[in-house]
C-alpha cells in the first residue's frame, strides 16, 4: 500500500512539472486554449517556443472551432522564462500580472489590444531580446518593468494615441538597438532612464507634441547612431554622454531648454539645433569633432531659432567635416563662440553666417572679429598687404570687399577664391612647391608689410591667359570636377551615369577611379560595387582636381547578376541558386516555379529557357536576376583531313577539308581568319580546329596541309598498248592524290589519263596539275602496221610492209590462215607483193609475226584484197 501511494505521488509530480517539447509554438487564441495550456504546463517554469496570446488568432488546429473569447489569463502568471517570442494582443482592460516572468529571450510585444488601458505588471522581468508596446488605441498608462536591466535589441513605446504617462524602467542599463518613444500625441511624462549606459542605435523621442520633459540619461555614455529629440519642452541630463556615432538632432518650436552636454566629444555625422524656442545655449566645451565618420551627411547647424540670443561654449571645437551654418537667428548678435574653430580648427565645407544680427551678420564679420592676423604671420590684417600669404596683393583681391565664390571668405582671405579646386597662387602663375596654397615653400618669412620674402615669384600681376581683364584665380577656367555627392540605389535600379550625380557644374572629359565595368562613368547595380568613386580632371597648372560620388545600396539584399548556364547532354539536374553570379541573398523564389519546389532545375521536368530569381525587398521592392539556360552538346570537330594545294591556287576554307560533319564556329590554330588558308602566305603544316564548349567538353581535329611548289613530277608511269591495226592506246599513271590533266600535243588537255585510237609513231605525253603546279612530259613510240593491202598495180597499197615501227632490225614471217609460211622479210626495206613463188595468191586474211633484233616477238594479222 505504501509503495502504491509513493508511486502515485511521483507520477503526480512528474505530470505536474511536464513542459512542452522544445521548438513548439503556442497559439493561445481562445479561453479554451489558455485553460488547456495552464492545465498541462502550469508546473513548467521554462517554455522553449513562442507564446502568442492573441484573441482571435487562428492556427492550423482551429479550423471548424467556435472559440470562446479570452476573459481570464491569470492562470498564465506561472510563466517564468520564455525562450521564444512573447506576443500579447488582448481585449482586456489591464495587464497587471506576469510578475513571475524574468526572461523573454525572444521579442516581447504588447500590440493591437483594443481595450487595454493600463500596463502595470512585469515587475520581475530582467532580460528581453526586445520590448515593443505599440498600436494600443486606448492605452493610457505604461508602468512596471522595475527590474528590467537588459534589452538586447530595441525598446519601443509608441504609435499609441492614448498613452499619457510612462513610468518604471528605473533599473534598465543596456539597450542594444533603438530606444524609441515616438508618435504618442497625448504623452506628458516619460521615465528618466538614469541607469542606461549605452544605446546601440538611435535614441528617438519624436512626435510627442505635448511631452513636457525628457530628463535623465545621467549614466548614458554612447549612442550608436542618432540622437533625435523633437518638440520636447525641457531637455535635461546627458551629463556623461561622450559619443554620438551619427546625428545630433534637436529641433522643433516646442523645445525651450537644452542641456550643456559637458562631456560630449564626438558627433560622427551632423550636429543640428534648429527651429527651436531656445533662448540661450551654453556648454558643449568637450565637443571637438563633427562629421568625420559619414560622407556627405555632415554639417554643423544652429539655425532658425527665433528666440536664441546667446551662445556660450564650443571652446574646443576643432573640426567640422562639412558646412558650418549659423543663420536665421534674428536675435543672435555674437558669434565669437565660433572663433576657436575659425582660428585654430578646420571647416572642410563652407562657413555660412547670415540673417543674424550685429557681429554675427556675416562670415566676413565673424572672421575679422575672430582673427586679427588671418595668415598667422605676426602682421595684423590692418597692416598686412597680403592677408592670406598667397603672393597676391590684397588690393588685387578686393581688400576684403570681394568674395568671388560666395563662401563667406573674402578673396583676400581665401586661398581658392573661385572655388575651382586650384589654389590662387598657382592660377596666378606663381610657385608653390609644397602645394599648401601659400607662396613658395616653408618657412614663410615676411617683411614688415606681411609680404613673403626670399621668393622669386609673387606680387606681380596675376595671370590672365584669355586677356579678358579678369584674373584667372577669380574666374572658373580650370576643368571643374564638380562637388561631392552621395546616391542610394537599389539592386533593381536602372544604370546611372555618375557624372549626372556630381553636384556643382562639372566638366566632361575626366576619368573615374576605380574603373566601372562599363568602362565609362555608367554605374550598373548588378556589376559594380558600392563605395566611393572619384572623378578626376588633370590640369597642367593645378594637377589633379577631383570630386567623389559615394554609392550606397539601400538594402543589403541582392538577387545576384544575370547569368547564363550551359546545360550539357549528360547533365540532368543543377542548383540554379548556386549558379547565379554575384552574391545572391537566400530565401528568394523562382518565377516560373521549378518542378522541385526548391532551387533544383531538372531538364526532364522543367522546360523554360530562363528562370527569374526574385527577392521582395522592403526598401527596394522586387529584385530579380535571370538565369538563362543554354542547352549544349559535346563538341564535334569531325575527323582529321588532308590537303595538297598549289602555291598558285586560290584561297580555300580548311573547314571544307575536315571529314565527317563538324560543328561550325571553332577556332583554328595556327590562327586563320575565318578558317581561310592562303597558299601564297600560309606555310605547310598541321592546322588544328578546336571547339570548346566549356563544361560540355573540348574537341580538336586537324588538317594536314602541304603547299605544293611548282616542280617536275617524278612519280609518273606511262603504259602504251600498241601494235594494233585499229586501236592503239596510252594510259598515264600519276601516283598522287592531287588532280592532274593530260595531253598528247601540249595544247589540248583532258582530265582522263587514257588516250584511245592513238596514231602510230613517236608521241609526247604531257602531264600537269590542274591547279597550275607540277609538270611532266615524256616521248613514247606507238608501234602499228597496215590492216590490209591491194596489190593491183594502181600505185596505192600495192605492197604490205611495217609502218610506224622503231628503227631497229627485225624479221617478218607471213603465214596463211592454216599456218603455212608464205614469205619472210628480213629488213626494214623489205615488203610483200602478194605473190608466192612469183604467182599471185588469192584474197584472204594472213597472219604474221615480227622478231626484232632485241628478241621481242610481235603478232598480228592483215587482209590481202584483190580489186
Amino acid at each position: 500500500m505504501r509503495l502504491l501511494v509513493l508511486f502515485l505521488l511521483l507520477f503526480s509530480s512528474f505530470a505536474f512539472a511536464q513542459c512542452p517539447p522544445a521548438g513548439q509554438d503556442h497559439f493561445l487564441s481562445s479561453q479554451e486554449k489558455i485553460d488547456a495550456f495552464v492545465d498541462q504546463y502550469s508546473g513548467c517554469e521554462r517554455i522553449e517556443g513562442n507564446v502568442d496570446i492573441v484573441a482571435g488568432l487562428v492556427g492550423f488546429a482551429d479550423v471548424g472551432e467556435n472559440p470562446t473569447p479570452i476573459n481570464d489569463i491569470t492562470g498564465l502568471y506561472f510563466l517564468k522564462v520564455i525562450n521564444g517570442d512573447f506576443t500579447i494582443s488582448l481585449d482586456i482592460a489591464e495587464l497587471d500580472g506576469f510578475n513571475n516572468l524574468t526572461d523573454v529571450n525572444g521579442h516581447f510585444e504588447i500590440t493591437s489590444s483594443n481595450t487595454l488601458t493600463k500596463i502595470s505588471g512585469f515587475n520581475n522581468l530582467v532580460n528581453a531580446k526586445s520590448v515593443t508596446i505599440a498600436l494600443n488605441p486606448i492605452l493610457t498608462d505604461v508602468g512596471g518593468f522595475r527590474k528590467l536591466k537588459r534589452v538586447f535589441e530595441s525598446l519601443e513605446i509608441g504609435n499609441s494615441p492614448g498613452i499619457q504617462t510612462i513610468t518604471g524602467f528605473e533599473n534598465l542599463q543596456i539597450i542594444g538597438d533603438e530606444l524609441n518613444i515616438s508618435k504618442n500625441p497625448v504623452l506628458t511624462s516619460m521615465p528618466s532612464f538614469n541607469q542606461v549606459e549605452s544605446i546601440g542605435d538611435d535614441l528617438n523621442i519624436t512626435l510627442n507634441p505635448i511631452l513636457e520633459e525628457a530628463i535623465g540619461f545621467e549614466k548614458l555614455e554612447t549612442i550608436g547612431n542618432d540622437l533625435n529629440i523633437e518638440n520636447v519642452k525641457i531637455i535635461k541630463g546627458f551629463s556623461k554622454l561622450r559619443t554620438i556615432e551619427r546625428f545630433f538632432d534637436i529641433r522643433g518650436e516646442g523645445v525651450e531648454e537644452v542641456p550643456s552636454f559637458p562631456l560630449l566629444e564626438t558627433v560622427g555625422a551632423a550636429f543640428r539645433i534648429e527651429n527651436t524656442s531656445v533662448r540661450s545655449m551654453q556648454g558643449y566645451n568637450s565637443l571637438k569633432r563633427v562629421g568625420e565618420k559619414y560622407f556627405l551627411e555632415d554639417w554643423f547647424i544652429v539655425s532658425n531659432n527665433k528666440l536664441l540670443s546667446s551662445v556660450v561654449g564650443f571652446g574646443q571645437l576643432e573640426k567640422v567635416e562639412g558646412n558650418v551654418e549659423v543663420q536665421k537667428n534674428p536675435l543672435l548678435s555674437d558669434c565669437s563662440w565660433l572663433c576657436n574653430i575659425i582660428n585654430n580648427g578646420e571647416i572642410t565645407g563652407s562657413l555660412i553666417i547670415q540673417e543674424n544680427i550685429g557681429d554675427c551678420i556675416s562670415a566676413i564679420a565673424v572672421i575679422l572679429i575672430c582673427d586679427d592676423d588671418f595668415d598667422d604671420d605676426t602682421i595684423a590684417n590692418v597692416v598686412d598687404l597680403d592677408d592670406d600669404n598667397d603672393g597676391i596683393l590684397d588690393t588685387l583681391e578686393g581688400n576684403a570687399t570681394r568674395d568671388t565664390d560666395k563662401d563667406g571668405y573674402p578673396d583676400s582671405m581665401d586661398l581658392d577664391s573661385d572655388n575651382d579646386g586650384c589654389f590662387d597662387v598657382l592660377e596666378s602663375g606663381f610657385e608653390d612647391p609644397n602645394n599648401d596654397g601659400v607662396l613658395g615653400d616653408l618657412p614663410d618669412d615676411v617683411d614688415f608689410n606681411g609680404l613673403i620674402i626670399n621668393e622669386t615669384t609673387g606680387y606681380t600681376d596675376p595671370a590672365d591667359r584669355n586677356n579678358n581683364r579678369l584674373y584667372d584665380f577669380q574666374e572658373l577656367n580650370i576643368p571643374n570636377p564638380g562637388k561631392n555627392n552621395i546616391i542610394q540605389l537599389c539592386k533593381n535600379s536602372n544604370d546611372i551615369d555618375l557624372f549626372d550625380v556630381l553636384l556643382g557644374s562639372p566638366d566632361r572629359g575626366g576619368t573615374w577611379s576605380p574603373a566601372l565595368k562599363s568602362g565609362t562613368g555608367v554605374f550598373n547595380v548588378l556589376e559594380d560595387k558600392e563605395g566611393i568613386y572619384t572623378y578626376t580632371h588633370s590640369d597642367p597648372i593645378c594637377g589633379d582636381l577631383s570630386a567623389e560620388v559615394k554609392v550606397e545600396f539601400s538594402s543589403e539584399l541582392s538577387p545576384g547578376i544575370n547569368t547564363e548556364v550551359v546545360i550539357c547532354d549528360d547533365l540532368v539536374e543543377i542548383d540554379l541558386f548556386r549558379a547565379i553570379e554575384g552574391e545572391p541573398s537566400p530565401n528568394g523564389f523562382w518565377s516560373p516555379e521549378l518542378a522541385s519546389g526548391t532551387n533544383i532545375y531538372n531538364k526532364n521536368l522543367d522546360f523554360e529557357s530562363s528562370y527569374n530569381y526574385v527577392i521582395v525587398d522592403r526598401e527596394c521592392g522586387t529584385l530579380q536576376a535571370t538565369v538563362s539556360l543554354v542547352k549544349s552538346e559535346e563538341p564535334n570537330t569531325g575527323s582529321n583531313g588532308e590537303l595538297q594545294i598549289c602555291e598558285f591556287a586560290d584561297s580555300v576554307n580548311l573547314f571544307d577539308y575536315l571529314n565527317g560533319e563538324p560543328d561550325e564556329d571553332g577556332i583554328w590554330s595556327p590562327a586563320l581568319p575565318n578558317g581561310v588558308f592562303n597558299p601564297s602566305q600560309n606555310p605547310s603544316g598541321i592546322y588544328s580546329y578546336t571547339i570548346d564548349n566549356g563544361v560540355c567538353g573540348r574537341a580538336t581535329s586537324t588538317v594536314n596541309v602541304e603547299v605544293v611548289r611548282n616542280s617536275q613530277l617524278n612519280n609518273v608511269r606511262i603504259e602504251v598498248n600498241d601494235f594494233s591495226s585499229t586501236n592503239n592506246s596510252i594510259e598515264v599513271f600519276v601516283f598522287s592524290k592531287r588532280a592532274y590533266e593530260y595531253s598528247l600535243d601540249g595544247l589540248n588537255y583532258q582530265l582522263d589519263p587514257f588516250f584511245n585510237n592513238v596514231d602510230g609513231g613517236l608521241q609526247t605525253v604531257y602531264v600537269r596539275g590542274i591547279d597550275g603546279c607540277e609538270f611532266y612530259s615524256e616521248e613514247v613510240f606507238v608501234k602499228t602496221y597496215p590492216p590490209f593491202f591491194t596489190p593491183n598495180n594502181d600505185g596505192q597499197n600495192d605492197f604490205w610492209r611495217l609502218k610506224d615501227f622503231p628503227d631497229i632490225g627485225y624479221t617478218i614471217y607471213i603465214y596463211s590462215r592454216f599456218g603455212r609460211l608464205i614469205k619472210s622479210v628480213s629488213s626494214t626495206t623489205g615488203f610483200w607483193d602478194g605473190k608466192e613463188n612469183g604467182k599471185e595468191i588469192q584474197s584472204s586474211d594472213y597472219w604474221f609475226k615480227v622478231v626484232t633484233e632485241t628478241g621481242e616477238v610481235l603478232h598480228g594479222n592483215f587482209s590481202l584484197l584483190r580489186k
